[in-house]
């Protein structure tokens, strides 16, 4: 970790401590990391049952469908727009990351697509491209709030992403390692997002270090964060809800 971005200047260290607690994003890190993806009921009910690789399929497949092209266009719009180059350094590092550091094989879109072609053997019958739904609602909604936005309510989204992403990833985990079918490299995705996204999160508390602690700038942060834990959750939501109309 950067330490000269985890301990911001005496400075900014005094502004903090002058201002409201409220208007500290690190706070906003805080709330967030204390909530559990792990009690969205979709993975409470596949902790409760048998391993359905099924549903990993379905979760996956919708996965692809919401990030895998647009997440690198909301980072990088990201970066244009924020003027402070401290924060766009990190998102830089996350954008990079995400495409493959230059290796192309490594690009985080083409290995999700190739851990989603992993699980096709068990991809529930009778599905058609309406079970892709969940996803592509994700990708709309998703480009609104990055594209449309206020740039701090974007850093705020991207702040608490990362933290649900790595609990997310974590639930996914948990899951395929009730398994030893899948090979290491169809699960080259998973396992590298299991390391990156607890960097990744990291990099939120940094980012919200950088934050301004101003009124203002913590009212578009809120609305940010607030927006984007809500629509993650309800794709968690909608994707539980194909696989229980697959169920009748």
């Amino acid at each position: 970790m950067n330490n000269a971005l985890a301990n911001p200047t005496p400075e900014r260290r005094v502004l903090r401590e002058d201002a409201p607690r409220a208007w500290n994003a690190e706070v906003i890190v805080d709330e967030y990391e204390a909530l559990e993806v792990a009690a969205h009921p979709l993975f409470v009910e596949l902790r409760a049952n048998p391993l359905d690789l099924g549903a990993l399929w379905l979760l996956m497949a919708n996965l692809a469908a919401g990030i895998s092209r647009d997440f690198v266009i909301w980072l990088a719009h990201t970066i244009v727009r924020v003027e402070d180059r401290r924060i766009a350094s990190l998102l830089a590092k996350q954008l990079n990351d995400e495409l493959g550091g230059g290796q192309f094989d490594q690009i985080h879109g083409l290995l999700l697509q190739q851990f989603v072609q992993g699980l096709e053997p068990w991809r529930p019958a009778g599905l058609g491209e309406e079970a892709l739904a969940p996803g592509r609602a994700l990708a709309r909604r998703g480009s609104l709030l990055f594209q449309t936005g206020e740039v701090y309510s974007a850093l705020g989204a991207l702040m608490v992403g990362e933290i649900f992403a790595k609990q997310m990833d974590q639930c996914v985990g948990n899951e395929i390692r009730r398994q030893n079918t899948l090979s290491a490299q169809v699960l080259t995705w998973l396992t590298i997002h299991e390391t990156l996204e607890v960097d990744h999160a990291d990099d939120s508390r940094e980012l919200a270090a950088l934050v301004p602690a101003s009124e203002a700038v913590m009212v578009e942060v809120r609305a940010g964060a607030a927006l984007q834990w809500q629509m993650l959750w309800s794709f968690l939501d909608e994707v539980h809800g194909v696989l229980l109309g697959l169920r009748g």
